[in-house]
């Protein structure tokens, strides 16, 4: 199964960069799907509300957890989708900052994306 690795950078655009980080969501973010160009925009609150269950098909997810880190569950977390236009596989792989007992960072590592069906 054919499986691209994206630099968060390079398929999402408004993630904040500084020195302590690289890849941190603020209120909101774009991703631009490298198949087909389309936009979806993800708030704060999705990673948040990411709670790992994948719709992906059984294939995609086996494909996805091979290569997803493993780490801790309350330190690592992902959000997978199909995009709405092309159907490719996606998953966007986050770690999550507590920063108080309260609220959370969230930083992309990385977007994992499989081949999508041609429009």
């Amino acid at each position: 199964m054919d499986i691209d690795h994206y630099q968060p950078n390079a398929v999402m655009r408004g993630l904040l960069d500084g020195p302590d980080f690289s890849g941190r969501v603020g209120n909101s973010c774009v991703y631009r799907c490298p198949r087909c160009g389309h936009r979806i925009r993800f708030r704060w609150r999705s990673f948040y509300q990411a709670d790992e269950r994948s719709f992906l098909r059984r294939r995609f997810r086996a494909a996805f957890d091979d290569l997803t880190p493993n780490g801790p569950p309350s330190e690592q977390g992902f959000l997978d989708f199909h995009c709405l236009t092309c159907k490719a596989p996606t998953r966007i792989v986050f770690g999550v900052r507590d920063y108080t007992q309260i609220a959370f960072h969230f930083d992309i590592y990385e977007v994992l994306v499989g081949k999508g069906k041609i429009r």
